[in-house]
């Protein structure tokens, strides 16, 4: 590993490549997908797995003091709180942190800091080259100049191990396991070895709060230890809320989804439950019969490809990147045009779906958490590194060269109320050994940075001239996206070719292929209305405690927690992905752009797509209950049906902790529902588009935590009225 002497320069790995970074037309190896890279039988990549499981393991086990450890590095994103590869903190930054959540640097904050954990990673994959033989070496050298960090594909539904011949969304393969098989350089050539995706172990077996950590000047500055962490607990009895501790201190590993109260040996020593990620996930599809996962009658939830998809359709780089309504806590009103989704907010969801609730507290007030659900300690977890090279896959899909500009709310590095620019270092990440920062221009272009994703590779389109032929290139970008992920499209065009209810001929809703090879009809360009909900929300409402936004079409469940799965109702949620900035470090201080962002009460924003929900409703006739005398079923997908359908089965509840909250408890929450439009082109080299949305107030107004005309979530023009 390099030494800690010294600014550590992030590059990227370039061995091998061509050293002008700026080519347009630049050669590089590519990312690849998780569970392609860790499954595939060629010897590429099976010398690569050969030197990348043991370099990962030396890595997690790294002296927790050392600049290049996992255990400082994945600190950089929160606690301890310290200073990384800086000159020493003064007090005036005391815990302030590196925070960009809630930012528009948030994308492209972590890039570098990506590139920071692959590149030593890297140079530890070329040591263990060494430990074979000079005739072995030359191969295995090349398998790690070709080697890059791969990234989980959540948005992706792949075969499922238990049975190759059904596709869902699933956790990486790779993490289900403690060890796994590799090359050896042993006589024997293959073997079991340690598997550090499987979870975050502390070295030699201490706690992430031990004595040895906390510095030997007794500076605060510089302490290592991870501390505990509070958060506010709501009763289910509604008597008055109270602080539970999560005594992180007390862990040696990481865990996903713990279960039990207080806290447990199983959680200090790494719970993992990752059949209920892979649950949390997945689709819910409708059977009158058996209501069976893998029923092909549409779907009663929101769809992650759609909602992964339709990110790739926003047009503003501000509204993509972060999920803060712009100007919020910068002196300007709320306002956020159409695009309430972005790739904050999916991200956030992701990293509560992998962390899991937070458990009920016992008689003690303790309670245990998975480390993805917290935002200073997510960065542990070794499945947050695959994750957030999924969010950046995105942001090179998505990227225009657009020009962002922000007010910011402060970290170490960022004065409060400070316009972001491109040009803006992204502190503590240097670009050479000269101490210059890298900055938002410097992580535009990802070949100069010495990778790309697959489906990304410009160099493949040429010109006869040799110059770029981008044309080409979008066009088939953009049918493979729509191949892979337009799943909004497929539900319009399976509606097209299916019988209406009530209708005694004509085929019923099941998969597209299927419905092509009974009608030998192509698809068509389609004009149909869209509905969505659109959520606003104060990030830091509950002092940072997180909490979740579920949205309903149906009866709400009596029983919490609540599901995608029975009885179906459930249609999306937004997750609030945030801490208690007091708790955040080694100081009362905490997390400084948390704490600024609470003062100017800074808000959020998230979105859940209904429509291919409301599909699947209006062809099968599924029954709901409603509280009033309103419509039973869909009778179309037309506004006219769909709004008045709504205003008696739609339905939203909050829940932090397990527990079910009053709306009242988050004055700022308002929640909308909106008709827009949207155009699936038949043409799969044209991008849906989705635009011209209307605020259909009738269906929240006047209900606890519901949005009306006065809340200026749209524009004045922009109201739909039956």
């Amino acid at each position: 590993m390099a030494a800690d002497a010294g600014f550590y320069p992030i590059e990227g790995i370039q061995d091998g490549l061509d050293p002008n970074k700026q080519k347009l037309l630049r050669e590089v190896p590519l990312r690849m997908e998780l569970d392609d890279w860790y499954q595939s039988p060629q010897l590429l990549y099976i010398n690569q797995r050969a030197l990348f499981f043991p370099a990962f393991w030396r890595f997690s086990q790294a002296n927790p003091k050392k600049k290049l450890s996992w255990f400082q590095i994945a600190g950089i994103h929160g606690k301890p709180f310290v200073a990384w590869d800086e000159p020493p903190q003064k007090p005036a930054t005391n815990d302030k942190g590196y925070c960009t959540h809630n930012s528009i640097l948030f994308c492209t904050w972590h890039r570098p800091y990506l590139l920071l954990f692959e590149q030593v990673i890297y140079e530890l994959m070329k040591e263990e080259v060494q430990k074979y033989t000079l005739e072995e070496r030359p191969a295995l050298l090349e398998a790690a100049r070709t080697w890059r960090f791969p990234y989980w594909d959540w948005a992706a539904k792949k075969p499922l191990p238990e049975n190759s011949r059904t596709y869902d969304y699933n956790v990486p393969l790779v993490v289900l396991t403690k060890e796994v098989r590799i090359r050896l350089p042993t006589v024997l050539g293959y073997g079991l070895y340690p598997n550090a995706f499987y979870q975050f172990t502390m070295p030699k077996g201490i706690t992430m709060g031990d004595h040895s950590l906390q510095s030997r000047d007794e500076d605060p500055l510089k302490d290592l230890r991870i501390t505990k962490s509070e958060v506010k607990y709501h009763p289910p009895d509604g008597s008055d809320p109270f602080y539970v501790t999560v005594h992180f201190e007390s862990c040696k590993a990481t865990s996903r989804y713990p279960i039990g109260a207080g806290v447990t040996k199983a959680w200090e020593d790494g719970s993992q439950d990752n059949a209920a990620i892979a649950k949390a996930l997945r689709d819910y599809k409708w059977d009158p019969v058996k209501n069976t996962e893998d029923a092909e009658k549409g779907n009663l939830t929101a769809s992650l490809r759609d909602a992964y998809y339709r990110l790739l359709t926003i047009s503003k780089f501000e509204d993509f990147a972060t999920k803060r309504a712009p100007g919020t806590g910068a002196k300007k009103p709320a306002e956020k045009d159409f695009a309430f989704d972005s790739s904050e907010n999916l991200h956030d969801n992701v990293h509560f779906w992998c962390g899991g609730p937070v458990t009920k507290p016992d008689f003690n007030r303790a309670s245990q958490m998975g480390h993805m659900s917290h935002v200073p300690l997510a960065a542990f977890d070794p499945i947050f590194w695959v994750h957030h090279w999924q969010v950046q896959q995105s942001l090179y899909t998505w990227f225009d060269g657009s020009d962002p500009r922000d007010e910011d709310l402060g970290t170490f590095a960022i004065e409060k109320y400070h316009h972001d620019k491109p040009s803006e270092d992204l502190r503590p990440f240097h670009k050479d050994r000269d101490g210059h920062y890298w900055t938002s221009n410097d992580a535009r272009e990802v070949t100069a940075l010495g990778y790309t994703y697959p489906g990304l590779e410009k160099w493949k389109y040429r010109n006869l001239d040799g110059s770029y032929d981008q044309a080409t290139h979008i066009k088939e970008l953009t049918r493979t996206l729509n191949t892979d992920y337009n799943s909004a499209w497929s539900a319009v065009q399976k509606a097209r070719l299916t019988a209406d209810p009530n209708t005694d001929s004509g085929l019923k809703l099941q998969s597209l292929s299927s419905l092509i090879a009974a009608t030998h009809v192509d698809p068509v360009d389609i004009h149909i209305d869209d509905y969505v909900v659109n959520v606003i929300y104060e990030k830091f409402a509950l002092n940072g405690t997180s909490f979740t936004i579920h949205i309903f079409v149906g009866k709400v469940p009596d029983q919490l927690p609540y599901s995608f799965q029975e009885p179906g109702t459930q249609v999306g949620e937004i997750f609030n992905f945030s801490t208690e900035p007091g708790s955040a470090g080694n100081s009362p201080a905490g997390c400084q752009n948390c704490r600024n962002q609470q003062h100017d009460h800074s808000k959020s924003t998230g979105r859940v797509v209904l429509t291919n929900a409301l599909i699947t409703r209006f062809k099968n006739r599924v029954p709901h209950e409603p509280d009033d005398d309103g419509p039973r079923t869909l009778a179309g997908m037309e506004p006219h049906h769909v709004v008045p359908f709504l205003k008696s089965n739609f339905h939203w509840r909050v829940t932090s902790m397990g527990t079910l909250l009053d709306p009242e408890a988050i004055p700022s929450l308002k929640v909308s529902v909106a008709v827009g439009k949207a155009s699936h082109y038949a043409d799969r080299t044209k991008l849906s588009e989705f635009h011209d949305y209307k605020g259909a107030f009738e269906v929240t107004q006047g209900r606890p935590g519901g949005a009306g005309p006065e809340d200026g979530l749209y524009p004045p023009d922009a109201v739909y009225v039956s």
